[in-house]
């Protein structure tokens, strides 16, 4: 009796995810942001709300995070379908990708110091 209620908790919290996620699929087409981004807000939401992060939902992340790996295997899987594509651009997409790291890492350092310049003149702190 005791693990049939674990595993209805654990669906519950399993379905929990899911339904954050379709919430943010939806919402897309009202918000040009990105769908898991949507339903990852409406996650923290709900649970800023609820004050904590029930156990259940804990253990079904813990153990989604833990098994990620698996997800870029049919990503991974692709690239080798697209060899020729990505050598025929390889240098466009390497130049991409230092261009943006470059600039989230700017725009990251200044965020942070802007944060740290805002805390410093608030009184009391």
């Amino acid at each position: 009796m005791q693990s049939a209620m674990l595993i209805i908790r654990y669906s519950l919290a399993f379905l929990v995810l899911i339904g954050c996620w379709q919430c943010g699929v939806w919402l897309s087409q009202l918000v040009p942001l990105p769908p898991a981004l949507l339903g990852l807000l409406l996650l923290v939401s709900a649970l800023l709300w609820l004050g904590q992060v029930p156990k259940a939902l804990h253990r079904v992340a813990q153990f989604m995070v833990l098994h990620l790996l698996l997800l870029f295997i049919p990503a991974t899987m692709g690239v080798l379908f697209y060899a020729e594509q990505l050598k025929a651009h390889l240098w466009t997409i390497i130049a991409a990708i230092l261009i943006s790291t470059v600039l989230s890492l700017l725009i990251t350092a200044g965020i942070c110091q802007w944060q740290q310049r805002r805390l410093a003149n608030v009184p009391g702190s």
